[in-house]
């Protein structure tokens, strides 16, 4: 089954106080981080990426790195709406794997394993889990494309993953950090000295 991959990043960063998709990371923009760890996985990998996101300068260097640029002028609709602009844009038979782009410390390993771990498993959805925690990116099953369409305001695929608690995988990962979304100046800070 081929599987789109869906950077979501056209947040507000109100609690960062600035946008924080390009404040630097370990020597890089926060938004990179994950994009080119996606692209540094083989290219079979993906059917089709794209990154969503209300930021022109994102949008223009992502599309050179082979992302195809969506626009998200309504950032204040919520996550929902970049769901649905970047569903628009995938094939109904697609799976989709939806990554936020403001977990810098995600790796391609843990992507590619989420991965297999959807197409070794007869569950329509798989996420990566840590310490019993579920997080992003999670996979979804072209079954799933319309609840992720009925979703409005700032609700995620989260709450179709609730939904359907026995038709989830989960790939397991030791490090916490990877699933850290920063939101706050203060995690940075936390995070670069460890």
């Amino acid at each position: 089954m081929p599987v789109a991959m869906v950077l979501l990043a056209a947040g507000d960063s109100r609690r960062f106080g600035t946008n924080k998709l390009l404040t630097e990371v370990d020597g890089r923009l926060m938004y990179r981080h994950v994009a080119d760890e996606v692209n540094a996985m083989p290219e079979d990998c993906f059917a089709e990426k794209i990154v969503v996101s209300q930021y022109d300068e994102i949008l223009k260097d992502l599309a050179n790195e082979g992302f195809e640029p969506v626009k998200n002028n309504d950032s204040a609709l919520g996550i929902s709406h970049s769901v649905h602009l970047a569903l628009e844009q995938i094939p109904e038979h697609y799976a989709v794997c939806f990554s936020v782009s403001d977990q810098p410390w995600l790796t391609r390993e843990t992507i590619q394993g989420l991965l297999t771990a959807f197409r070794k498993n007869s569950k329509g959805m798989a996420c990566v889990t840590c310490e019993g925690v579920d997080g992003n990116p999670v996979v979804f099953a072209p079954e799933y494309r319309k609840e992720l369409l009925a979703l409005s305001g700032d609700v995620g695929g989260k709450k179709v993953l609730l939904a359907h608690p026995e038709n989830v995988a989960r790939f397991l990962i030791k490090n916490p950090q990877e699933l850290a979304d920063v939101d706050e100046k203060s995690q940075l800070c936390y995070n670069q000295n460890d």
